[in-house]
């Protein structure tokens, strides 16, 4: 054992390790940790590994502690009493940019190479999962074919010539023959090869349906993410996909079911003409009489676009079970997304038992006439539905005028959310939600409700405690955007020390500070006018991210000939900024910029805060110029990224075209 330790750490106080850094600061301490993954005691062994793992190359980060462990760790992988495999797949990853980043990546990787040699030798060690991730290793380390091929043709162990396929692939000899005729293992991984080197001839279907059926899989460490027959089926044209998953969905073999379904759902996200060709091959599994089957082609619709809509009956029926299974409530998120109003009553019985479903201002609850007939039918049968559904309908803004009646007329049975919808639809004139709105403002600092009780009441004491209490850093409130103060300046003058303090003229160190700041310049200049706010409001503007997004807006309403000078400049910094140039663009505007000159940044901010606010901005500014890089969007096969919720790719980018559409027409009338 001490001739082990001694010859793995040779070295290693040479290293001046206190100069070094990894995730938790100074490596002064790495050096312990390479000595006890030396220890004959197991579990001191793998403890000490892990915490290497945790420190050099911490959730993906490498550092200059990394580049200097690199070759202690390999000598570890030769001679390590305990997981010397593991200490492989390690050392492999550190130089896989699927895996490793950070400013040291290309040292990290260097150090790897420098122990290619070291690595390759263990090709030929006598335990088969140490040569598995040593081919690994080996091929992140830059060994060439001639010196893997050798091996591979002297191996024997199925995993480890899976490993060596990978590796032969990543030097440029990629294999058709052990893709179809291979064991299982060595056939998955032959054609995952084939797929990265881009190779014209395609893996065998039968060969890929059956290794997928006896549950044959690539390591982690090669496949990435783990996934990798959704990697091959992304290759693939669509009828070799279509004959693929249709095969495997078909399969006697739960796992080989479930593995096409996750592949399906993976297509789809990817490519926008995907389901119409797929999601038609979820017909037997949507019709089983299996609950377990149904329940998982359900889910697999829930992710499926609009494309669902041809199973739209079969979703009904299952709707029905609400909330009481997990298909009833996958048929009802998907309902909701095609515009089906047979989501409508399975939830209003819902609420009627109490239960409460959860309408998130990301989800997406599609308004069609029929949902919103249903909708007012069950609000005026059961008023006592509406605190369930006003987070839904506040979802669907002008589209909601006519549901504003039964909402209010709801008020005495409801409360809160109703309350909270009517102002979210711009209805604060309703005299009846007062007593609501007091109590939002008192208990959520809610500014539109304490607005709308001193508009309709005179009364400034919900309005002087909501400010207050939003003035106070730290104190955190609902995440909204601040409504317009136009007209309350008598009204907010005893505030104005509240909030003049904050006015420094500089900005803050934090973000919620910053933010904290702009809200105290709104108050001061609906009072006494915005020249003593505007050096802080710069000051914002310059710092950049989210809170300067507010900055502009607040300049941009305040736009004056003899303001251009001075603020032009700042402006056009913050257009390369995703968080603010929208509205720095939009300021510029209205100090009289030409559009053409702003559609750059307006193009790019279309896909900003989850597609949310660009497109009608540039309708509202006609900026007719952006209509080329809009309809690149819709063209394009790749799906645009927007979903808050990995199960909503689909859906999110159908709405964004759709939405995308509407704006270019809009232009164009």
């Amino acid at each position: 054992m001490l001739s082990i330790v001694i010859a793995v750490l040779k070295g290693l106080d040479a290293v001046a390790w206190d100069a070094l850094s990894h995730a938790y600061g100074s490596a002064e301490d790495v050096p312990g940790m390479l000595r006890r993954a030396a220890a004959a005691d197991a579990e001191e062994a793998a403890a000490a590994v892990e915490e290497l793992n945790g420190s050099v190359f911490h959730q993906g980060s490498v550092y200059s502690a990394t580049v200097a462990a690199v070759p202690f760790l390999v000598r570890l992988a030769g001679e390590a009493l305990h997981d010397r495999a593991g200490l492989l797949w390690m050392v492999g990853m550190l130089a896989d940019d699927r895996h490793a980043y950070g400013s040291e990546f290309v040292r990290v990787r260097d150090a790897v190479s420098a122990q290619r040699a070291a690595l390759v030798s263990l090709l030929a060690d006598s335990d088969p999962t140490v040569r598995e991730a040593a081919a690994y290793a080996a091929a992140k380390s830059g060994a060439d074919a001639d010196v893997l091929f050798p091996r591979w043709t002297a191996e024997a162990h199925p995993s480890v010539r899976a490993s060596l396929a990978l590796a032969l692939g990543e030097a440029g000899l990629a294999m058709a023959e052990p893709a179809a005729r291979g064991e299982p293992a060595v056939r998955v991984a032959a054609a995952l090869a084939l797929m990265r080197s881009g190779a014209e001839s395609l893996p065998s279907i039968d060969a890929l349906v059956t290794a997928v059926e006896v549950g044959a899989s690539v390591h982690y460490c090669w496949a990435g993410d783990g996934d990798w027959l959704s990697e091959v089926v992304g290759a693939l044209p669509t009828p070799a996909v279509v004959d693929v998953l249709g095969r495997l969905l078909r399969s006697d073999e739960p796992k080989a079911r479930n593995v096409a379904l996750w592949t399906l759902n993976e297509r789809c996200d990817a490519q926008r003409s995907a389901p119409a060709a797929l999601v038609p091959l979820l017909a037997p599994l949507v019709r089983d009489t299996a609950s377990t089957t149904r329940e998982q082609a359900v889910g697999a619709l829930r992710r499926a676009g609009a494309a669902a809509g041809m199973f739209a009956d079969d979703l009904a029926a299952a709707a029905a079970g609400y909330p009481d299974t997990h298909a009833a409530s996958s048929a009802v998120l998907t309902l909701q997304r095609l515009g089906d109003p047979r989501w409508v009553a399975p939830v209003c019985a819902a609420l009627q038992r109490d239960h409460r479903p959860r309408f998130l201002p990301r989800l997406i609850v599609r308004c069609t006439p029929e949902v919103r007939a249903s909708v007012q039918d069950q609000l005026a049968k059961h008023p006592v539905t509406a605190n369930g559904l006003a987070a839904a309908i506040a979802l669907w803004s002008t589209e909601a005028e006519p549901l504003v009646p039964e909402l209010v007329a709801a008020l005495p049975q409801a409360g809160l959310p109703v309350a909270d919808a009517l102002l979210t639809l711009g209805h604060d004139e309703v005299a009846v939600a007062v007593p609501h709105w007091r109590e939002l403002a008192a208990e959520k600092a809610d500014l539109r409700a304490a607005i709308a009780v001193y508009r309709l009441t005179g009364d400034a004491g919900a309005l002087h405690a909501a400010l207050r209490a939003r003035l106070v850093p730290g104190v955190s409130a609902a995440r909204r955007p601040v409504p317009s103060f136009d007209g309350l300046g008598d009204a907010l003058t005893p505030l104005l020390p509240a909030a003049s303090v904050h006015l420094t003229g500089e900005a803050a160190r934090t973000y919620p500070q910053r933010e904290l700041q702009m809200l105290a310049a709104r108050v001061v200049a609906a009072v006494s006018g915005p020249e003593d706010v505007l050096p802080t409001v710069e000051a914002v503007l310059i710092a950049g991210d989210t809170p300067a997004r507010e900055a502009a807006d607040l300049i941009g309403e305040w736009s004056t000939p003899d303001r251009r000078g001075r603020l032009e400049p700042l402006l056009r910094d913050r257009l390369s900024d995703r968080w603010s140039r929208l509205a720095a663009a939009r300021a510029l505007a209205r100090f009289g910029v030409p559009t053409a000159e702003l559609a750059g940044p307006l193009a790019q901010g279309v896909t900003d805060y989850a597609g949310r606010y660009a497109l009608d901005m540039i309708v509202e500014l006609r900026a007719v110029e952006t209509i080329p890089a809009l309809e690149r969007l819709l063209r394009g096969e790749e799906r645009v990224a927007l979903a808050g919720d990995a199960d909503d790719v689909v859906w999110a980018d159908e709405l964004f075209r759709e939405r995308v559409q509407k704006a270019i027409d809009e232009l164009t009338t």
